[in-house]
């Protein structure tokens, strides 16, 4: 569950969200649309804090799933990104280690947290239409397409079992085929987890979305 009460954002003296609410249930898919700059992905990096300190976030009320992630910091704060919350970034190929291929990625994100990543890697992959999943093992960012380098990182978010899943325009370069691939496999996993999707392409967001919202030079408004 999300409860936010007048979020406010700031980078040094320039003011990015304003005094925003926003609530959810805990599972199915929100969609956050809006034009390029509007401040949807500053919004989505909110939820995990990645920020600076030339930002300042500050909220009368910021939970999820009943933690205050104004307080998280250090080693709490860690634990949540993993645990809790992940978020999926727009560029596939580029949010992959470029020197590591994807058996690596797997091991690098879940040794400390799963005893055998492999095998739990390959349960998600085959669900998300991998077949040769020992020769995707061997391969590298830079041999995969935009589509197989989405459900890899997808597959590496849900290893993690995240209460919250987190996508900022991880569809805005992929082609019909594989944007199909990814809007079936959202429409999957929102059933059982929280899903806020950033996008500014309205056909998407109607494919997965179970409710909408409009995000509009920092505001944020239900549409």
């Amino acid at each position: 569950m999300i409860n936010i009460k007048n979020l406010n954002l700031f980078y040094k003296n320039t003011q990015i969200l304003k005094s925003i609410d926003f609530a959810t249930n805990g599972v199915g898919c929100v969609c956050i649309m809006g034009k390029s700059g509007s401040g949807k992905s500053m919004f989505a990096k909110s939820f995990i804090k990645l920020f600076d300190s030339d930002f300042k976030l500050s909220a009368d009320k910021f939970e999820v799933f009943n933690q205050n992630i104004l307080h998280l910091k250090g080693a709490n704060l860690r634990e949540f990104r993993q645990k809790t919350s992940a978020l999926i970034f727009q560029n596939p190929v580029g949010s992959l280690h470029p020197l590591l291929n994807i058996g690596d990625s797997f091991n690098l994100y879940l040794k400390k947290t799963i005893k055998n990543p492999k095998k739990v890697a390959f349960e998600y992959l085959q669900k998300l239409g991998f077949d040769d999943l020992n020769l995707l093992w061997h391969k590298f960012p830079y041999e995969l397409s935009g589509g197989e380098a989405s459900r890899v990182n997808i597959a590496i978010a849900l290893c993690l079992k995240p209460k919250m899943l987190i996508c900022d325009e991880i569809t805005a370069s992929l082609d019909t085929i594989n944007q199909k691939a990814v809007i079936d496999i959202i429409n999957l996993i929102k059933q059982d987890r929280q899903i806020i999707f950033i996008t500014h392409q309205k056909s998407v967001a109607n494919s997965v979305g179970d409710s909408f919202y409009e995000m509009k030079n920092g505001e944020l408004k239900p549409c």
